[in-house]
């Protein structure tokens, strides 16, 4: 995984090292954000609402008919 983003000041390299580190996904958009299809904000947004998406799909899966004592 590498945060390759050649348009990204210090601050912002700052947080998509600290997104990828944290939720241990490379950030999405990365090209779009080189070529001027989208801005920091924007990227920063999308890769947020991805990840959030991903973590309660995740969430609900494993949580979801959890064997529980008594269950048989």
């Amino acid at each position: 995984m590498a945060i390759y983003a050649k348009r990204l000041n210090g601050k912002q390299r700052e947080w998509a090292n600290r997104y990828e580190r944290l939720t241990t996904f490379e950030p999405m958009h990365q090209e779009d954000l080189d070529e001027g299809k989208m801005t920091f904000e924007q990227f920063a947004d999308a890769n947020i609402r991805w990840f959030e998406d991903w973590y309660t799909d995740a969430s609900l899966g494993i949580t979801r008919d959890v064997p529980r004592k008594g269950w048989g």
